[in-house]
């Protein structure tokens, strides 16, 4: 998943900007073009990152205005995992998404586990308690 766990101190991701830690909530900054091609490399992160103990243990933001290419692979995949946080009981929110990326999550907003919030401010107000 895009790496929803505490950041490690190796190499940064292709794809991340950085994590920003509030004290309720975690805001992952992604970057770049974020589509199939990169699924794979992001659920090979997933996978180290919970070999090496990481877990979820607050509520998450993830900022896309720094992402500039998705497609439907990206919106299904955080679809798919973003749930995993639901039923661990904690709330996801996007925020900045593209014109492209808020026409895909038109398709999946039926079963959209997360809420899109119009400004940081407002998901951090909604998420942060």
């Amino acid at each position: 998943m895009i790496p929803f766990v505490k950041k490690r101190k190796e190499e940064t991701p292709s794809y991340l900007e950085r994590i920003d830690e509030l004290e309720k909530v975690s805001i992952v900054r992604l970057k770049g073009k974020i589509t199939r091609d990169l699924v794979p490399m992001i659920e090979e992160r997933i996978r180290e990152n919970r070999r090496a103990g990481s877990a979820i243990d607050k509520n998450v933001i993830v900022d896309f205005s720094r992402v500039v290419d998705v497609d439907s692979s990206t919106v299904a995949f955080h679809v798919i995992h973003l749930n995993e946080y639901r039923a661990k009981g904690f709330e996801v929110a996007l925020i900045h998404p593209n014109a492209e990326m808020k026409g895909l999550l038109e398709v999946f907003k039926d079963n959209a586990p997360f809420k899109v919030f119009a400004t940081e401010a407002e998901a951090v107000k909604a998420l942060n308690r």
